[in-house]
């Protein structure tokens, strides 16, 4: 099964937010990530969204907020 991943980028985070860094990420997670910044949404597949959590905050360039479906 596959699943959508998009990324918003916001300039500002709630204080209560979850914000991993780029570096956090898991292998799978961080050759998807850079891709989806540059293309935007993407299909990806179970494993790797597993890795994510919907609505969670990853600094790379800036703060993207990650968006599952």
């Amino acid at each position: 099964m596959k699943y959508k991943i998009a990324l918003e980028p916001v300039e500002t985070v709630p204080d209560d937010a979850r914000v991993r860094h780029y570096d956090e990420l898991d292998y799978g997670a961080k050759g998807h990530f850079p891709d989806v910044v540059e293309r935007g949404e993407r299909l990806i597949d179970r494993e790797t969204a597993r890795q994510f959590s919907d609505g969670e905050f990853v600094k790379y360039t800036g703060y993207f907020r990650v968006l599952l479906a």
